[in-house]
C-alpha cells in the first residue's frame, strides 16, 4: 500500500471559530456577568456533534500498486484501476493551500471506447493533503509503466 488518507478530526476553520466564541464569552463574563461563561456549552454542542459525523461519513482513500480505492461508511467503494488513469488535479484556493484541505480529480478512460479523448472524472473532495494523494497515485501509475499528467490548480468554477 503506498498512500492512505483519513479524515480531519477538526477542521481548522472550525477550531479557529470555537476558539473566538469562547474567548469572547470568557472576556465578556469577566466584564459582565461570570454566569456567561456556561453559555459557551451552547455553540460547541452542535458544533462537535456535525464533526463526529462529518468523521462518520467521510471516505478514507488509498492508493495500492494496482488501483486507487475510496470506501466510506454506508457507501460502496470506488476502484480505479492504475492503467486506466490518464491525468491526476489538485484544486486547492490560496487559502487552502497553506490550512490544509483540497480535493483530487483522476481522469480515467472509460470501460468502453467511447470516442478518442472522452474521459470520466472521479473526484475525491474534502482531503487533508490532496497534493501527496496526486503524487502517490501519479508514483503507482509511473511504476505500473504508465504515463500520466498532474496538475495543481487554483480556484475552479
Amino acid at each position: 500500500m503506498l498512500y492512505v488518507t483519513r479524515p480531519l478530526v477538526a477542521r481548522p476553520a472550525l477550531l479557529v471559530a470555537l476558539g473566538a466564541i469562547v474567548l469572547a464569552l470568557g472576556v465578556f463574563s469577566m466584564i459582565v456577568d461570570p454566569g456567561f461563561f456556561r453559555l459557551a456549552i451552547l455553540p460547541l454542542l452542535p458544533l462537535l456533534g456535525a464533526s463526529a459525523g462529518r468523521l462518520l461519513h467521510a471516505p478514507v482513500v488509498f492508493v495500492t500498486d494496482r488501483r486507487v480505492v475510496s470506501a466510506g461508511r454506508w457507501l460502496r467503494p470506488r476502484s480505479i484501476d492504475l492503467p486506466r488513469v490518464r491525468g491526476v488535479r489538485v484544486r486547492q484556493t490560496a487559502l487552502e493551500r497553506h490550512v490544509g484541505p483540497g480535493a483530487v480529480d483522476v481522469l480515467v478512460q472509460p470501460v468502453e471506447d467511447v470516442r478518442e479523448g472522452v474521459f470520466l472524472c472521479c473526484n475525491f473532495a474534502a482531503l487533508p493533503d490532496p497534493q501527496a494523494l496526486a503524487s502517490a497515485i501519479c508514483a503507482a501509475v509511473a511504476a505500473s509503466g504508465r504515463n500520466t499528467t498532474a496538475e495543481a490548480h487554483g480556484p475552479t468554477s
